[in-house]
């Protein structure tokens, strides 16, 4: 099977889930926000979890969390560490420290934890929200061509076009 084959797939199985498009638009958003943030260990779970409490559907938030993947994840935590460290630490550089000493360390793992957590958070939101718009945009219409191409061959099957050409 070719990529192209598997892609387009996916892409009709997406078009064809059932469900409310708000519903289904909201966990696209959900999966989209969450692939932002640095807790790769924890997308699924988190998406899963966050879809059932607020109602969303499941199935698009793991199609959401999509977005994070090995070669999308540098740029999103690069982005996410220095929008953090602006916003936290008014850009100041992370500061290694010159002592083998437990707690150096870890004030350096907890700056750099919180930053990159706090603009993950913080760059997730647009992303997130023109996911929620884009994909209730696709599944209404995708529905309402279906609907009408639905229509089209109701009204042919009631009202059959007269015969024309030499058999009239």
């Amino acid at each position: 099977m070719t990529l192209r084959r598997v892609l387009r797939y996916q892409w009709l199985k997406f078009l064809r889930l059932q469900g409310d498009p708000r519903k289904l638009a909201g966990g696209m958003a959900l999966g989209v926000f969450i692939a932002f943030t640095p807790t790769i260990p924890f997308h699924t779970i988190g998406a899963l979890a966050l879809a059932a409490l607020l109602g969303v559907s499941p199935v698009t938030a793991f199609l959401g969390i999509q977005i994070c993947n090995p070669l999308t994840i540098p740029p999103i935590y690069v982005a996410a560490y220095k929008v953090g460290q602006f916003l936290l630490y008014r850009g100041q550089p992370l500061v290694f420290p010159t002592t083998s000493s437990y707690e150096a360390w870890l004030q350096v793992l907890w700056q750099g934890g919180v930053s990159l957590q706090v603009g993950g958070v913080i760059i997730g939101i647009l992303p997130a929200i023109a996911s929620y718009f884009l994909t209730l945009w696709i599944v209404q219409h995708y529905r309402r061509r279906k609907a009408a191409k639905a229509l089209r061959v109701l009204r042919l099957s009631q009202n059959p076009p007269e015969p024309s050409g030499p058999e009239a």
